[in-house]
């Protein structure tokens, strides 16, 4: 018997005699499994990067500080972007614009690992072209746990909030997320 059904039982047993079962199918979800009680071992984390992620918070790696883990960087620049310019503009202008963001992108990378160099961590990084929410929900498969700026892939919001990009990645990972 799991830990929720155990505590369900001990809580209701009294009071819903033979409605157990409905108790436990409509309140469970609400209470953590033997599974979720357990910390994961976090051995490797995915930071994905892209054009409004400026930095890595210092806050965010106090938290990741916690693991003995190794950090994957990703720069990803986006496809339908790419795409657009290549419909809108000629090829020269297009392939401008790509060599700038894979610049950028290759200063960021190396911004950000140095910074976590700093503080003890080892770091792996890595450029490409792609689609943002796709290809980090495909990486995080391979990694531990992930780890978002919450502006990653948002470039119209100026407040603090939560990219749409970031939340539809936490909804489809397996993997622990955390959102800086």
């Amino acid at each position: 018997m799991g830990y929720s059904s155990s505590l369900i039982q001990r809580k209701f047993k009294d009071i819903v005699g033979r409605r157990y079962d409905s108790v436990l199918k409509d309140y469970g979800e609400f209470l953590l499994t033997d599974e979720e009680m357990l910390v994961p071992e976090i051995r490797s984390i995915l930071v994905p990067l892209d054009f409004f992620v400026h930095d890595i918070t210092d806050e965010a790696i106090d938290v990741l500080s916690a693991y003995d883990a190794t950090i994957s960087l990703a720069y990803i620049t986006d496809t339908e972007v790419i795409e657009l310019l290549e419909q809108a503009l000629d090829r020269e202008s297009t392939e401008e614009f790509r060599k700038k963001k894979e610049e950028y992108g290759r200063k960021l990378l190396e911004r950000t690992a140095a910074k976590l160099e700093e503080y003890g961590f080892s770091t792996q990084t890595r450029m490409f072209v792609g689609h943002k929410g796709d290809d980090v929900v495909r990486m995080a498969k391979n990694h531990d746990m992930v780890a978002l700026c919450r502006r990653y892939a948002d470039g119209e919001s100026t407040d603090a909030s939560v990219s749409p990009i970031v939340l539809r990645i936490c909804q489809r990972v397996e993997t622990p997320a955390l959102i800086y």
